[in-house]
């Protein structure tokens, strides 16, 4: 299978979605990493993630809060606490270097049985070269973690056992027809941009109201949380598509 082609800038990819207004109200606030920008986002927010801009799998995210002049980070289950702005800042510029980073509003997200989750909604182009879902999954932190990567220890269950446990099936459908409204919206806009994307995987934040946040648009998504799932039909799907987006592109 010929390697697939993605777009790895994140800054990129928020500019994209930013254009439209319908989907920018799913879009955190998002800004180049500066002293300057950290210390705006934090006196809007109190809690953003500061994240590399060309990253993957949630290695080097570090989720950063402001507490009544004092500040602290995790990163993976490390945290840092009490500290000044001098102490956070120093430290933060050690662990970025010279490395491209981006500052995201922190959204609370909503739990299920205490640990935070976000959903993955999977893209493809179908038969008929039409953006379909064709995959949704909730991923699971580790107890303790900042982050909701499979990499990082989350679980996966199905996106329906953890919704469905937050506020039943009319929840269910109702966020299963706004993921449809808004990703496809997105793959659109992304598509006219990057015309050899056949895929997108999209990082989904549910906050504690259950309005959607896309925290990320990953070009080239893996189908390893959906083959961990004892239904496989959604990763057998994901896979036939892959297969046919392959020898056409």
């Amino acid at each position: 299978m010929k390697k697939r082609r993605g777009v790895y800038n994140k800054w990129a990819k928020t500019v994209v979605l930013n254009k439209k207004a319908s989907i920018r109200s799913h879009v955190p606030h998002t800004l180049l990493f500066s002293e300057y920008s950290l210390r705006k986002m934090l006196h809007l927010y109190h809690m953003v993630y500061v994240k590399p801009n060309k990253g993957s799998h949630g290695v080097g995210v570090m989720r950063v809060e402001s507490n009544n002049g004092t500040y602290s980070y995790q990163i993976g289950a490390k945290r840092k606490s009490n500290l000044s702005w001098a102490q956070l800042t120093a430290s933060l510029k050690r662990k970025i270097d010279n490395t491209t980073y981006i500052v995201q509003r922190g959204i609370h997200l909503s739990r299920y049985k205490n640990r935070i989750y976000d959903l993955r909604v999977v893209l493809q182009l179908n038969e008929s070269r039409a953006w379909q879902i064709t995959g949704i999954v909730a991923r699971v932190a580790k107890p303790g973690m900042a982050v909701t990567n499979g990499a990082q220890g989350a679980d996966t269950h199905t996106f329906e056992s953890v919704i469905a446990a937050q506020g039943g099936t009319e929840l269910v459908e109702r966020l299963r027809a706004e993921f449809h409204n808004v990703c496809i919206d997105c793959a659109h806009l992304l598509y006219a941009k990057y015309p050899y994307l056949n895929e997108l995987g999209f990082d989904i934040a549910l906050d504690h109201q259950m309005h959607p946040w896309i925290l990320e648009v990953n070009t080239t998504p893996e189908a390893t949380p959906f083959r961990k799932l004892a239904n496989k039909s959604m990763y057998n799907r994901m896979m036939q598509l892959r297969r046919l987006n392959a020898r056409r592109s």
